[in-house]
């Protein structure tokens, strides 16, 4: 009952919300009307309503305003505020209002709750959800369906993680969360949903990475998870480092220029993409080896250009032997690295 009531007046002040919209049934986003959002970008919509433990509650990712709706109403419409509080009292939920008035009068926000509410959770998906559908048929293995998640709209979630990067058209999109150490969300990255088949749907997807921690030089992703005393495995995709145990995607190949500290005194196997006649890829795989490092140059015969379509006729068990069995630094490196190169 308290949801619906809080709903009913959300949707009464919604009219005097600039750009209100529910995202979804228990998300709405407008532009915050406590400070008034963006000048300069009339577009940026910040405000977000959204609903937890059956109560809905209203936060600014510009401002950093936060309130329960009874709150929110006396802070912006006290008129409606004083008809809200009447009408809780007749549900009976009068304790409710000023219990939550004296908790969230100053809220505080975990970023990995705060990041991750907006989102439907893969493991949570039904059957049919398109979400669902291209976990599975990209194989990725159900123990990581509960760390990856949807969103129908990427564009306003990106300015969810990040206000003030620029907004893209909506989109249904993958949502792949970066954790730090502390289990926050730091960043994530959007990868495009595409179910016209495996090839066409390799041919069209797309990457967006957005930092909420601008503190944070380079993404990579599973470095938590990993374990630095044992070989860890360094792939470009972070869906790529769900199949093999053991292994990081580093976001941008620039990451290779610093080491995270966590894997200092750790073995290390490079194993970018199998792009022979990419000179961005060749260029980056030739830099490691004259940096020392070991480094899987993929054997001619195999035609897939990364983990995710070798996975399609391989196991994990294989596809780690064969890279196993062509990891090479040194001398060695640079001789199969010659042999494998097309430019």
């Amino acid at each position: 009952m308290t949801s619906f009531i809080d709903k009913k007046y959300i949707n009464l002040c919604s009219s005097k919300l600039e750009r209100f919209a529910w995202k979804k049934q228990n998300l709405a986003n407008c532009r915050c009307p406590i400070c008034g959002d963006s000048r300069k970008n009339k577009s940026k919509a910040r405000g977000f309503f959204y609903e937890k433990q059956n109560n809905f509650f209203y936060r600014c990712f510009n401002c950093g305003f936060g309130a329960n709706i009874y709150n929110f109403l006396k802070e912006v419409y006290p008129s409606l505020c004083k008809e809200y509080a009447l009408e809780q009292f007749k549900s009976g939920k009068t304790n409710n209002v000023e219990k939550t008035e004296m908790i969230f009068s100053k809220p505080k926000f975990k970023p990995k709750h705060n990041l991750l509410k907006p989102l439907l959770c893969v493991k949570d998906a039904p059957d049919n959800h398109i979400v669902r559908q291209f976990v599975e048929m990209r194989k990725i293995p159900k123990k990581y369906w509960d760390v990856l998640y949807f969103t129908d709209d990427f564009g306003s979630y990106m300015q969810l993680v990040y206000p003030d990067v620029t907004r893209m058209v909506p989109e249904p999109r993958l949502v792949i969360p970066f954790f730090n150490k502390k289990d926050e969300v730091v960043a994530v990255q959007g990868r495009s949903l595409t179910m016209q088949g495996e090839a066409n749907a390799r041919q069209t997807a797309r990457y967006i990475t957005v930092k909420a921690d601008k503190s944070i030089d380079r993404l990579w992703y599973g470095m938590w998870r990993a374990n630095p005393k044992k070989v860890v495995y360094v792939v470009e995709g972070p869906i790529d480092s769900l199949f093999v145990p053991n292994t990081v995607a580093m976001v941008g190949a620039g990451a290779i220029e610093k080491i995270p500290d966590r894997f200092k005194d750790t073995e290390m196997v490079f194993c970018l993409d199998n792009e022979p006649r990419n000179p961005h890829i060749v260029n980056y795989v030739e830099k490691l080896i004259e940096m020392g490092k070991s480094v899987c140059i993929w054997p001619d015969s195999l035609t897939e250009k990364d983990i995710n379509d070798m996975i399609y006729r391989m196991s994990a068990s294989e596809i780690k032997k064969m890279i196993d069995k062509n990891t090479f630094s040194g001398l060695e490196a640079k001789l199969r690295f010659n042999q494998w190169r097309k430019v």
